[in-house]
């Protein structure tokens, strides 16, 4: 009798320490009161960045995979930020189950994985895994994504803080952007210089947030719109962003693109660049529509700090003191070292 009452009292206690929470494709997720152990697959610096703006970096235990390591500020803010991450094991093996090391997780046992991917969690699921989608398809996934880490972490009002911060930034940008004429809207064109491609649907998105007219939005429903230098003449942007740094000077010497106005006027620019590439999904979209909002109309945003608003949010959400070679390097990225 006292065996099976401790048993039970066991099982309780157990169930105790585990909490069900739904992914973002509404899968159940069992997952300890306590995280320590948290993997992230595929899209590691995105992912990361949500964790890393609710102050859970320390849970993290794979590595930066090595395509991340080349660029500019990623693997200094991921050594910081994740400070238990492994230097060497990033889970990921081509050919096999999507490219993920299953056997090597398996052996490792994380309490969580965590991948954008809905097919690969489902795979993981399958194999024995606790894993989680985190999927973005709309303006609304990013808040559903905070609000599920949130929960899952244990630090679900400062969730709903991040959540409250971008209603709060977006409000501020369109109150000025909604009085700007028509005829001053900017067209802009963000786009991977080398293979003449927007990567991500994304893009658009801030670009709209941040009260330009994106050059690339043509009701794609796909991630990847590619086009011809042709179309870019036809586009005429009067603002181009680039990925890489190293493309600025390429650009501007390539004569087929001398009639664009973004040329003619000086207006190439080069995304910042901190957990992630802000041009990219990452938990830093927010100071991404500012930055932009900034970048196009200088004179109607003369009182938006972007230098201070970025240390405020590093400094408040991700618990990370920016020094100003930091800022710089997250801000004005150099050739060297950029994003490959």
């Amino acid at each position: 009798m006292r065996i099976a009452l401790l048993v039970s009292m066991l099982h309780l206690s157990a169930v105790a320490d585990q909490k069900v929470v739904y992914d973002t494709d509404n899968n159940p997720v069992s997952v300890p009161n306590k995280l320590q152990h948290i993997v992230t697959i595929g899209a590691v610096p995105v992912i990361s960045s949500f964790i890393f703006a609710l102050g859970k970096g320390d849970a993290i235990k794979n590595a930066l995979p090595i395509k991340f390591q080349k660029q500019t500020m990623t693997p200094k803010l991921y050594s910081k930020l994740a400070p238990n991450a492994s230097k060497t094991s990033s889970y990921l093996l081509d050919g096999s189950d999507m490219g993920v090391n299953v056997e090597l997780l398996l052996k490792d046992n994380p309490q969580i994985v965590f991948t954008m991917d809905s097919i690969v969690a489902k795979t993981l699921r399958e194999k024995g895994l606790n894993a989680a989608s985190l999927a973005w398809r709309e303006e609304k996934d990013i808040k559903n994504i905070m609000l599920f880490l949130g929960e899952v972490m244990g630090v679900k009002s400062k969730a709903i803080e991040y959540n409250h911060y971008i209603d709060t930034k977006l409000s501020y940008v369109q109150s000025i952007t909604d009085k700007i004429p028509a005829k001053e809207k900017k067209k802009v064109l963000y786009f991977d210089y080398k293979t003449m491609t927007t990567p991500h649907l994304i893009v658009d998105w801030w670009i709209m947030k941040a009260g330009g007219i994106s050059a690339s939005d043509s009701t794609r429903k796909i991630e990847k719109f590619t086009f011809s230098p042709e179309q870019v003449i036809v586009m005429n942007p009067d603002i181009i962003i680039l990925s890489n740094p190293n493309d600025v000077d390429d650009l501007y010497k390539n004569k087929k693109f001398s009639t664009l106005n973004a040329l003619k006027n000086r207006q190439v620019y080069v995304s910042p660049h901190g957990m992630h590439l802000w041009a990219y999904r990452t938990s830093e979209q927010p100071l991404m529509v500012l930055w932009a909002a900034k970048t196009f109309y200088p004179k109607y945003f003369k009182k938006l700090n972007i230098n201070e608003e970025t240390k405020m949010f590093y400094k408040h959400f991700v618990k990370y003191t920016l020094n100003n070679q930091d800022l710089s390097s997250i801000l004005k990225p150099e050739p060297t070292g950029a994003i490959q």
